[in-house]
């Protein structure tokens, strides 16, 4: 008696081709900045997944790096 429902195929997340990491932690950094910040990310992923602590500084160097920077004119 119960209508048994498809469920619905998800659309993957766009990713980053060179690195895997989904491309929305990436923002509009480019080159080796943002090689830099995919490495970092996937520390903080493999360290957070093993149960173990993030350290600060991997933090920081996140944020430092994801950080936009103001252009000259």
């Amino acid at each position: 008696m119960h209508q048994v429902m498809a469920k619905r195929k998800r659309r993957s997340v766009p990713k980053d081709r060179k690195s895997k990491v989904p491309r929305k932690y990436l923002g509009s950094t480019t080159g080796s900045k943002r090689t830099r910040l995919a490495a970092v990310l996937k520390r903080i992923s493999a360290l957070y997944k093993a149960g173990k602590k993030v350290p600060k500084s991997l933090i920081d160097e996140r944020i430092k790096l994801g950080r936009a920077t103001r252009k000259k004119r």
